[in-house]
C-alpha cells in the first residue's frame, strides 16, 4: 500500500460520492434512523456539494488514493463556528477552520491514512491566517475521539447535529494550529 494524500479535482467527484455514502455511516450511532442517515447522504454529500466545497475559496478538500483508489478525505471549512453548541471555549470566526469531513474507507482502517491526511492538513493551515480548528463527531465515536485526542485535539464542548431531520449529540473537539 502506497497511499499518497493530495488536493482534490473536480475528476475526483465521481469516486468522492460514492466514498462519502460509504463512509459517513460508520460515524453515525447505530441506533440511528437509517432514512435519516440516507437524506443526509443525498442532501449533504452529493456532487453539487463536493463540486462547491473543491471550487470555493473557503474550502479546502484533500483526498487520500493508494493507486488510483480514492481510500479517504478530508474537507475543511474556513470561517465556520460550532451552530447549537455550548462550547467552554469561544472560537474566533476570522481566523478558524471547521474540519467538517474526515473519512477513510472502512478497509484501510489502522493503515496509517488518517495520520497522513491529519499532517497534510496541519502543515496546510501552517502558513495560513487560520489559529483554530474545530469538528463535532457522534459522542460514540470513541475510535475517531481518541484519533483526534492524539493528534491534538481537546474537548472543548458538545453540539447537537441534524442528520436528515435525527438529532444527534455530538462532542466538539478544537486545536490550535501551528504557525511559523
Amino acid at each position: 500500500m502506497s497511499v499518497s494524500i493530495r488536493q482534490a479535482k473536480l475528476t475526483d467527484i465521481h469516486e468522492l460520492v460514492p466514498l462519502a455514502a460509504r463512509t459517513f455511516p460508520l460515524a453515525c450511532p447505530p441506533e440511528m434512523d437509517r432514512a435519516a442517515i440516507e437524506e443526509f447522504i443525498k442532501e449533504g454529500l452529493n456532487a453539487d456539494v463536493f463540486s462547491n466545497w473543491i471550487t470555493g475559496d473557503d474550502s479546502y478538500v484533500l483526498v487520500a488514493t493508494d493507486g488510483a483508489m480514492l481510500v479517504g478525505y478530508t474537507v475543511c471549512v474556513n470561517g465556520e463556528l460550532p451552530e447549537n453548541a455550548q462550547l467552554d471555549m469561544e472560537l474566533p470566526a476570522e481566523s478558524t477552520v471547521m474540519l467538517s469531513k474526515f473519512y477513510v474507507h472502512p478497509e484501510f482502517h489502522g493503515a496509517g491514512v488518517s495520520k497522513k491526511m491529519m499532517t497534510h492538513l496541519i502543515e496546510h493551515y501552517v502558513t495560513s491566517e487560520e489559529e483554530w480548528m474545530w469538528l463535532g463527531t457522534n459522542t460514540d465515536n470513541a475510535r475517531a475521539i481518541g484519533f483526534y485526542e492524539r493528534v491534538g485535539f481537546k474537548q472543548i464542548g458538545t453540539r447537537e447535529f441534524d442528520v436528515g431531520g435525527a438529532k444527534a449529540k455530538d462532542v466538539v473537539l478544537a486545536r490550535k494550529l501551528p504557525s511559523l
